[in-house]
């Protein structure tokens, strides 16, 4: 086990917390305790944006070292401004919050550390690292696409090398230690929103942190106990069961013993397609460096952002946050850009819901003028009344949408290079559509019921309704999800109130709800939207991407605002509850531990006692498991390692995905001719199958005069001769053995790697 690194990355992440409190705290004046729930994402943001730019020109140690200095100059001279204060005790409560959960995902990626390429996308996320940290400037070269740069976002991955540069980390180690990072920071933004949150309502705010960082920390949705529920029900229940989640019988029952991790990622079916519900727990567990998961440290950032925005009344300080939320607009889109539109759907849900009036952003004169042709204060009658107040919401609303489309234009603007280098210069085959077959009831319940229950609940007792009246509301709920079932409207069913609830408690009363709310709203409006729209794309079929992307970054916000809402059980229950006051805490503390540990300790449980079952010799190590699995290919993967600059290779196509397809490019950022079939939705079916025909030539031509050729047109400088080479193509010793081009440069009893000559073709 690597310790020194972890202390090493450990020091760079509490250091880079230190320096992010002084530059956060001017996003809150006044309030700098409240700037820590934001300061990691916000130092690592910077850094990522500066060593983004600096990185066009060079990117390297220099450069990152440059930016690094840069960004402790800023905080030195924030935190040298008049008013602040360090916030010390709020500083240790979120270092001991993330050394928790850092220490958390380290212990469990080092008895898993490969970056193996079977579950998930790791030979993707491995193979951008090691580009990037080969790379002399940005964008890097493509690794599965040599002679062209990388059309995908990296912004993630760059954070991971950026890291890796700046303590001088080698990539097999990074991997794993920018995972356990990038995690901890978000549970330790979620932990710090939740509190400010929390304090504001007058909930008990450690605990409320402490909720929602175990909402998106170790939280599961409800498939796993479910399946437990169901292995002790009779038959005929099981049955039921297992037809209302879209499951045979032997699907919906699980025990200790036949549990796997994998399947609650997978909890909601339709005739056609099984979804991808993940959730983060899942998803770090899973060991992915993906941009969805990456993108959440920045969504975080946002919603802090959009908070401040939302506390001050400020026209000047809420101008500046607007640029603020702009360049954070920028970062997202670098790190993935389908979390473009959850960031910018954000911004505009709090401008249009924000207690100052998004006209107040505007000019002097335009303001004047719209007031002006609205009329003046005159006395209105009921219905003009009400019209007046319709026409007020359709403006705000107008308005956020305005505002956020041009603090998007902006982000955009920050990361043109990436725009133009990547978003516009792949084939995207994206394009939206509606209508899609929607969501059945067992699978959205399944998948959702927990944070429905508890974010109902919330937003139901701050309306101070009359135990008639709830009862009223519990029956037009339990109306609504039958019509919904019947009617396939599910979504809307279950969905849609929370956002009307949400939006007209934050209008109508806002003295009972706060910010919390908005990401109610936030979170519900994703999931309501995909189920009538989504972006059609080549990479899946129908809308499953579009889901998949969409639930992870509601789970996000809901986990936030259900530490809020779980919090306020602590302190109060339903009033009406015939038990007196101090029994009402009881009752409330006992409904939050049994609905925590019903989401986390059935399947964290199973999981982790999965995952830590004969463990042995620890590692961070994301390649060592290739010298236990396939010996010889490591052996030569480790000496093409050591090869400096990007010499482009040739290997087999990998034609089949998530599998061990080119390991010599995908593990050591050596650019290869064509990789993964990945690189077909990147570049187009035609470009792609060229290159595989050019390289299945390559290897089984007898013609030398053509193989030169065709090593000249892809500038190649090594041929890669392994197992699955041999397996594809037969002897091609045999055919390579007279070529004159060709001489050996590493051999070993399962590889041989030649070296071509220059000018080969001549």
């Amino acid at each position: 086990m690597q310790y020194g690194l972890v202390g090493l990355w450990w020091l760079v992440f509490a250091a880079l917390l230190l320096v992010g409190v002084p530059l956060a705290a001017r996003l809150y004046p006044g309030a700098p305790e409240r700037s820590v729930a934001v300061a990691l994402p916000l130092a690592l943001v910077a850094l990522l944006l500066g060593t983004y730019w600096v990185g066009q020109l060079a990117f390297g140690p220099p450069a990152v070292a440059l930016v690094a200095l840069a960004l402790v100059g800023l905080s030195a001279y924030a935190a040298s401004r008049e008013g602040f204060s360090f916030p010390r005790r709020r500083y240790a409560e979120s270092l001991v919050v993330f050394t928790l959960a850092f220490g958390l995902l380290l212990a469990i990626r080092a008895v898993d550390a490969g970056a193996v390429p079977g579950a998930g996308e790791k030979f993707l996320d491995f193979g951008l690292l090691q580009a990037l940290l080969r790379a002399p400037a940005l964008p890097p070269e493509d690794f599965w696409f040599a002679g062209h740069h990388v059309v995908y976002y990296y912004g993630g991955h760059l954070l991971a090398a950026t890291l890796a540069t700046l303590t001088d980390t080698a990539g097999r180690y990074a991997y794993n230690l920018a995972l356990a990072g990038v995690y901890a920071t978000e549970v330790t933004a979620a932990f710090g929103l939740a509190r400010n949150l929390a304090t504001d309502r007058g909930y008990p705010a450690r605990a409320a942190g402490a909720l929602a960082a175990v909402c998106f920390g170790l939280a599961s949705n409800l498939l796993t106990p479910v399946r437990l529920l169901a292995g002790l029900l009779p038959e005929p229940w099981t049955a039921a069961l297992a037809d209302a989640l879209g499951r045979t019988v032997a699907e919906a029952t699980v025990t200790p013993e036949t549990f796997t991790y994998w399947t609650a990622s997978r909890a909601m079916h339709d005739a056609d397609t099984v979804y991808i519900t993940e959730f983060p727990f899942f998803s770090y567990l899973n060991g992915d460096l993906h941009a969805h998961m990456v993108a959440v440290l920045v969504t975080f950032l946002v919603a802090g952002v959009c908070e401040a925005y939302w506390r001050t009344d400020d026209v000047g300080h809420r101008r500046r946050l607007l640029c603020v939320l702009g360049a954070c607009v920028g970062a997202v889109t670098l790190v993935n850009t389908w979390s473009l539109a959850t960031a910018t759907g954000l911004v505009a849900l709090t401008v249009a819901l924000a207690p100052a009036s998004p006209r107040t952003l505007l000019p002097a004169r335009l303001r004047s003028a719209l007031g002006a042709r609205r009329g003046g204060p005159a006395a209105l009658d009921g219905r003009a009344s009400r019209r007046s107040r319709l026409s007020e919401e359709g403006t705000r609303f107008a308005l956020g949408v305005a505002v956020a489309v041009g603090v998007a234009l902006l982000g955009l603007l920050l990361v043109a290079p990436f725009v133009d280098n990547v978003l516009l210069s792949g084939v995207s085959g994206r394009s939206p559509a509606l209508l899609p077959d929607r969501s059945p009831l067992g699978g959205f319940l399944v998948v959702h019921g927990a944070f429905l229950l508890v974010l109902g609940s919330y937003l139901a007792g701050r309306t101070a309704l009359t135990p008639r009246r709830v009862g009223a509301l519990c029956a037009l709920a339990v109306a609504l999800l039958v019509a919904g079932w019947r009617l396939d409207l599910v979504g809307l069913a279950l969905a849609g109130p929370l956002v009307l609830a949400g939006w007209y408690l934050l209008r109508a009363r806002p003295d009972r709800v706060g910010f919390e709310t908005v990401l109610v709203v936030a979170g519900a409006g994703l999931v309501l939207l995909v189920e009538f729209a989504y972006l059609q794309d080549s990479a899946a079929a129908g809308r499953l991407n579009t889901v998949f992307k969409a639930y992870f970054s509601a789970w996000a916000f809901w986990s936030v605002a259900g530490g809020v809402a779980l919090a306020s059980l602590l302190t109060r229950a339903r009033t009406w509850l015939p038990v007196s006051r101090d029994d009402r805490r009881v009752v409330g503390a006992a409904c939050v531990v049994l609905l925590v540990a019903t989401l986390v300790l059935p399947y964290a449980g199973l999981a982790l006692t999965d995952q830590f079952a004969g463990a042995s010799d620890p590692t961070l190590d994301a390649i060592e498991y290739a010298h236990t699995d396939h010996p010889e290919q490591a052996a030569a993967i480790e000496w093409l390692a050591n090869e400096s600059g990007t010499p482009t290779i040739v290997e087999r196509p990998g034609r089949t995905a998530y599998a061990w397809r080119n390991p010599a490019s995908s593990l050591t950022g050596v650019p290869t001719v064509v990789g993964w079939v990945h690189e077909s939705i990147y570049r187009g079916g035609e470009a792609y199958a060229t290159r595989a025909n050019d390289v299945d030539a390559i290897y089984t031509t007898t013609e030398t005069t053509s193989r030169h050729l065709l090593l000249e047109k892809y500038d190649v400088e090594y041929v890669w001769v392994g197992a699955l080479e041999r397996e594809r193509y037969g002897n091609v010793t045999a055919r390579f053995a007279n070529d004159p081009a060709l001489s050996v440069a590493y051999e070993n009893d399962g590889v041989t790697v030649y070296a071509v000559a220059e000018n080969a073709s001549t």
